[in-house]
């Protein structure tokens, strides 16, 4: 079976809104702008042209980029916890089994050292003003 192919036109190009809503949909899932265009139906580097004209553009892809890449890191932190699996066939023995890139725990790990740090630091902070307004509730006869 062929593949389907895609026309896309050459030269310049009137982004519609449903062109948009297209692009930033597709680059939403992808994070690939090459492709997003080709199912936007735009020519190639015409996303680029129309995000340096348009401020609405420029937020809306931002917003797309950031959800690719959160869908990104979801589906490789899955990974690194469960781990995939292998299936191996030789001759009529077939085994599986699951492995796990230590690679990508490690890069997933030191991405969010950072952020888990301030969780941590924040729920310090939470406890101690906790003790604090309990000492102060027990100086005053309430914490019985």
């Amino acid at each position: 079976m062929a593949a389907k192919r895609t026309i896309v036109p050459a030269g310049p190009v009137k982004w519609t809104k449903t062109r948009e809503r297209t692009f930033l949909e597709h680059l939403a899932l992808s994070s690939n702008v090459a492709a997003s265009e080709r199912v936007a139906l735009v020519p190639p580097g015409a996303a680029y042209h129309h995000r340096i004209r348009s401020a609405d553009f420029r937020r809306n892809w931002q917003t797309a980029l950031k959800q690719g890449y959160d869908r990104l890191e979801l589906a490789m932190l899955e990974r690194a916890i469960n781990g995939v699996t292998i299936v191996v066939t030789k001759g009529e023995t077939t085994t599986t089994r699951v492995e796990y890139s230590e690679g990508m725990a490690m890069t997933l790990l030191k991405a969010h050292r950072a952020s888990v740090a301030a969780i941590t630091a924040a729920q310090t902070n939470e406890i101690d003003v906790l003790d604090v307004i309990d000492g102060m509730a027990r100086r005053i006869g309430h914490g019985e």
